[in-house]
């Protein structure tokens, strides 16, 4: 009889879910790291857990179920304990007779399984759940606070801390006595807080984490799929020690409270997971404000073809990417993925041959075989200070974080000109916008037609959840009204809407989705530059020769079904035609 591993094997090429040479890859992997296979498969990036889950299935001969639509009775539940289910990631979820069924992300794991039924008493039939939707079932069904919606942690850490003897004092205290906010800093409960609501942050998912001080409260937002969520309000005194803790960590000055201060500080998530924190204080009216940016680069695959580009788009803008010189700029608000993109591009032109070179603040990933500086204008490490530097160590390729000022626009755009491969951002809104923008901060017109090769403008949407998403018919005068009419023949549209379950916290949405809008510039377009016309004019030649708008882009990505066209009309200006 075949083993598992070679009936895995058998269903994956037969379905062909992965190419022989890819499969091939995953098993020499295998052979030097160890480990199962299936997981080796998913660290490549060379299949997803919702396409594999179900050929695990298959080869294991036990069955798929679907955990979020099971109602499960609380009794069962009170079978397994608590701490056991955390620890091996189960669920309970019916008992018939002396049989025991429990979910797992793992069913292989024996160990898991022989510790239940000993525990237990009952025989366990194992079947398959997909590890998000098994941790979300032992966090409702256990009780346990989950970060969308709840704050049980934090009110029991706040609780432990309110029993000390000594928080009258830093209640009375204040900033009037740093020493003994200091010592409160150190004490195991506000190393605990601290702890988990940077844990809890990462498990969300947060790409912000804000801990903000009010009048007579400290509010604890976090930044979910874009949009900003209050997580919980602690009592003012807690505010001080919660700062100086996260200051002690990031190696920042904690006796300072007047001026701004940025530093970075990583962690360890559920024990393998490390996790980069970028670390903002500013003073405020009511004391010291801290911004967290979650910089989990375990969560981003570098892959400039699963970006979400446009098939056509994405062929150009590869062809600009292995020009020798020139400029590749992305533009677009904060967060919205510019530097993810820049990466992914850097990494698709990689080469032992190519002397590569990053300039940011900071460095937000780490690529193998590139040289990142971090600037430090406290010290005068600027961007144009490394830029010059850079220049003289002859690069191929070089990466600027963000162009923020002339100066660094100035030598950027001779760095292309001169026989070097730039790439960049702006914050700038659509790609024509980015021209315009270059000539306002003084870059001759024959300039930017000889340097710039192509411009990225794009947006994050908010990606709707798959377990609860509803599709409707969208009437003839909607389609006419926001665009679709060009897009779609018939007159009505069956898209799909947000509606809400606990696999989302009852927002409709979970995870995002990028668009964009890719203008390379051809000779017509260089023309209209030298000619300094409008932004206008420009995107509207830059449309005829096939460039998509981020309005068109996210549109096609809502009759997907991959977001709503609620998201798209927030995210999005209408096109010039369509004003």
């Amino acid at each position: 009889m075949a083993s598992l591993k070679d009936r895995l094997q058998q269903i994956l090429l037969q379905h062909k879910l992965v190419s022989p040479e890819n499969l091939d890859k995953a098993l020499k992997q295998q052979e030097q790291e160890g480990g199962e296979l299936s997981k080796i498969l998913i660290k490549l990036n060379l299949i997803d857990e919702e396409t594999l889950i179900p050929v695990l299935s298959e080869a294991m001969e036990v069955p798929l179920i679907h955990i979020s639509r099971l109602h499960i009775d609380p009794e069962v539940v009170k079978i397994v304990p608590q701490d056991v289910a955390q620890k091996y990631q189960v669920i309970p979820v019916s008992l018939l007779g002396d049989h025991l069924t429990v979910a797992m992300a793992d069913p292989l794991n024996i160990f898991a399984v022989d510790n239940l039924k000993a525990l237990t008493g009952y025989t366990i039939i194992p079947v398959i759940g997909r590890e998000e939707e098994i941790r979300l079932a032992i966090s409702r069904h256990y009780g346990i606070e989950d970060t969308g919606t709840a704050t049980g942690k934090f009110k029991e850490i706040i609780k432990d801390i309110q029993d000390t003897g000594d928080i009258e004092l830093v209640k009375e205290a204040g900033h009037h006595d740093p020493k003994a906010v200091e010592e409160l800093a150190d004490d195991a409960p506000i190393i605990k807080l601290t702890d988990t609501i940077i844990q809890q942050a990462a498990f969300a998912k947060a790409s912000d984490v804000f801990i903000e001080p009010m009048e007579k409260t400290l509010r604890i937002r976090y930044r979910i799929d874009g949009m900003i969520r209050e997580i919980d309000r602690m009592a003012k005194f807690l505010h001080a020690p919660i700062i100086s803790r996260i200051k002690v960590i990031s190696n920042l000055d904690i006796s300072e409270h007047r001026l701004p201060q940025d530093g970075r500080f990583k962690t360890i998530i559920s024990g393998k997971i490390e996790v980069d924190f970028r670390v903002s204080v500013l003073p405020t009216p009511f004391g010291e404000k801290i911004v967290l940016r979650v910089l989990d680069q375990q969560g981003t695959v570098l892959d400039v073809d699963n970006l979400g580009f446009d098939p056509e788009s994405l062929r150009r803008l590869k062809e600009c990417s292995f020009r020798p010189h020139g400029m590749i700029l992305t533009c677009g608000p904060t967060g919205s993925g510019k530097t993810t993109t820049l990466y992914s591009i850097l990494k698709y032109i990689d080469s032992p041959e190519k002397n590569i070179v990053t300039v940011e603040d900071p460095v937000e990933y780490q690529l193998k075989g590139a040289n990142q500086v971090n600037v430090r204008p406290a010290i005068g490490l600027t961007f144009p200070a490394c830029l010059r530097s850079i220049l003289r160590q002859d690069p191929n390729v070089i990466l600027i974080g963000e162009i923020r000022d002339t100066e660094t626009l100035d030598i950027a755009v001779k760095a292309a000109l001169t026989g070097h491969l730039v790439l960049s951002s702006l914050h700038t809104t659509t790609a024509a916008g980015s021209v315009v923008r270059m000539m306002n901060m003084g870059i001759e017109p024959f300039l930017i037609c000889s340097s710039v090769l192509a411009v990225v403008a794009q947006r994050l949407l908010r990606r709707l959840c798959p377990h609860c998403k509803e599709y409707y018919t969208l009437s003839k005068e909607i389609v006419a009204k926001v665009g679709l009419a060009k897009i779609v023949s018939q007159d009505t549209v069956v898209l799909f809407r947000a509606k809400g379950c606990p696999q989302c916290f009852n927002t409709g949405y979970r995870g995002r989705v990028g668009i964009t809008e890719i203008m390379v510039l051809s000779i017509r377009l260089k023309e209209l530059i030298l000619q300094k016309v409008g932004e206008g004019k420009i995107k509207h030649v830059a449309r005829q020769e096939g460039m998509k708008t981020m309005r068109e882009d996210g549109l096609k990505k809502a009759m997907e079904g991959l977001t709503s066209l609620e998201e798209v009309l927030r995210v999005t200006a209408p096109d010039e035609e369509e004003s």
